[in-house]
């Protein structure tokens, strides 16, 4: 659509302006920046624009709106984690999915904010996109390789897929949600060598929780 309004906007026999392919890149650096620190509500297409050193129009070009901007970016991040959850079978352990999962969110400080103040307090349209496109695609993904997983005898019998993925996904976002309550309660900072320490920790929790011993 957008296309044809510009070929509508051109004259006859005049060469279509093309947009060099680094303005949505640099967009979507500028915005990661803005709402890693500010409300979705008081961060203008303008003033991304303006910190991408591009015109506003091509907020509007590349993402319609500032919602979906903020899709573009969440998809940009969890995209392939999602696609990799739709694609596994029994043999892939739920340890390692959390591992790959934190390591992505500790990758995307920004996501956990633009979540704080969008999903669980904003009252945007934006919760039910992130509910049904993201979280909620993560979460029937693990569920379903948990049932496989206990079905095929490789966990506890008594375990609930539904309640198994809920801890699960806890386990991998809340010390992000709380950060700085987790910085200050157990001190130092959630760098990398945190993380790697915290990974190895659920690993073994995990292993002995879900694990059926019998």
């Amino acid at each position: 659509m957008h296309m044809d309004m510009l070929r509508r906007k051109n004259r006859p026999g005049r060469p279509l302006k093309r947009v060099p392919d680094g303005v949505r890149g640099a967009l979507l650096n500028a915005a990661r920046e803005a709402f890693a620190e500010q409300d979705l509500r008081t961060v203008s297409a303008r003033s991304i624009a303006a910190a991408a050193g591009v015109n506003p129009a091509m907020v509007h070009y590349y993402f319609g709106d500032k919602q979906g901007l903020y899709g573009a970016l969440v998809q940009e991040s969890l995209g392939p984690l999602i696609v990799e959850l739709e694609t596994l079978d029994e043999t892939t352990s739920p340890d390692t999915v959390m591992d790959h999962y934190m390591r992505l969110i500790a990758d995307n400080p920004w996501l956990p904010n633009l979540v704080i103040r969008e999903v669980l307090y904003g009252d945007g349209a934006f919760r039910e996109v992130f509910v049904e496109q993201f979280a909620g695609r993560i979460a029937r993904a693990l569920s379903r390789l948990l049932e496989r997983k206990r079905a095929g005898g490789q966990l506890h019998p008594d375990l609930d897929p539904r309640l198994a993925t809920l801890s699960l996904i806890s386990l991998a976002v809340f010390p992000f949600l709380a950060r700085p309550v987790v910085e200050r309660i157990f001190g130092g900072v959630v760098d990398e060598g945190f993380l790697d320490t915290l990974v190895a920790h659920n690993r073994s929790l995990l292993d002995r929780g879900l694990r059926d011993d019998r």
